[in-house]
């Protein structure tokens, strides 16, 4: 699939842009092509240690559900790649900079934009997962603030702003090093999203297998365990988090 005239001079543009920025090339090289996914991962991560740590095993299983979700749009992405056949971009513009290795796959949609859409937008689905506080879930009808199962923790939000700007740079850099198109990065963002949003109505699935395996010695993989008293015997009484 030829790309659009648009998105050629936009590509263009920005590998001027890069030819100018030598300065960058190094960071840029690291980032586009490990050091971004890495940081979008270890955010991720970083969010599921916190909800094993507060003990809501809930908000890692809707976190697992959006990783599922990425892996399954890089799957489907093989099959748009091979469908579009899309050159990489290099491969029509000789004389444009490269600062990554050449390679033969095809170049639309982009597979670290799908890494970069799935996370972003598992995070930012997970801070609308019940409960992030321990405790029942909030029912219809019912005062939230009683139901205690809403309020998210000030540093998820932090966290997901800042995979926002991990993701969205990623696609930038990806373009800058004269990867992919900028229609390249846009494709694999969406299609991770939607693939992500659609299997995100799964949750209360993904509730019910967390529910069943937490009193299992699996237990331990959802949530930090409750600490002991000094006999050993009883479990110490566990604080809501706040």
């Amino acid at each position: 699939m030829p790309p659009r005239s648009l998105n050629t001079s936009w590509y263009l543009d920005l590998n001027r842009f890069s030819k100018h920025t030598a300065w960058a090339h190094g960071f840029m090289h690291a980032y586009a092509l490990w050091l971004g996914p890495v940081l979008l991962a270890a955010v991720f991560v970083a969010v599921y240690a916190l909800a094993w740590w507060r003990r809501v095993p809930r908000a890692g299983a809707a976190l697992v559900l959006g990783g599922v979700g990425t892996v399954v749009a890089l799957g489907l992405n093989q099959l748009v790649a091979h469908a579009a056949r899309e050159l990489r971009p290099y491969a029509s513009h000789p004389q444009a900079l490269v600062l990554v290795a050449r390679t033969s796959d095809y170049s639309f949609p982009s597979d670290h934009s799908i890494v970069a859409g799935g996370l972003t937008l598992s995070l930012l689905l997970v801070l609308s997962a019940r409960p992030w506080r321990p405790g029942r879930e909030w029912q219809p009808g019912e005062a939230r603030s009683r139901a205690g199962a809403t309020r998210v923790p000030g540093v998820v939000r932090a966290l997901a702003l800042v995979n926002v700007v991990l993701g969205l740079f990623l696609c930038f850099a990806r373009v800058y090093v004269g990867a992919h198109y900028p229609g390249d990065v846009v494709a694999g963002y969406l299609l991770a999203s939607a693939v992500v949003l659609a299997v995100s109505p799964l949750r209360p699935i993904a509730y019910r297998a967390v529910d069943l395996l937490e009193p299992t010695v699996l237990g331990t993989l959802l949530r930090r365990p409750l600490r002991w008293e000094q006999d050993g015997k009883r479990p110490a009484k566990r604080v809501p988090a706040r």
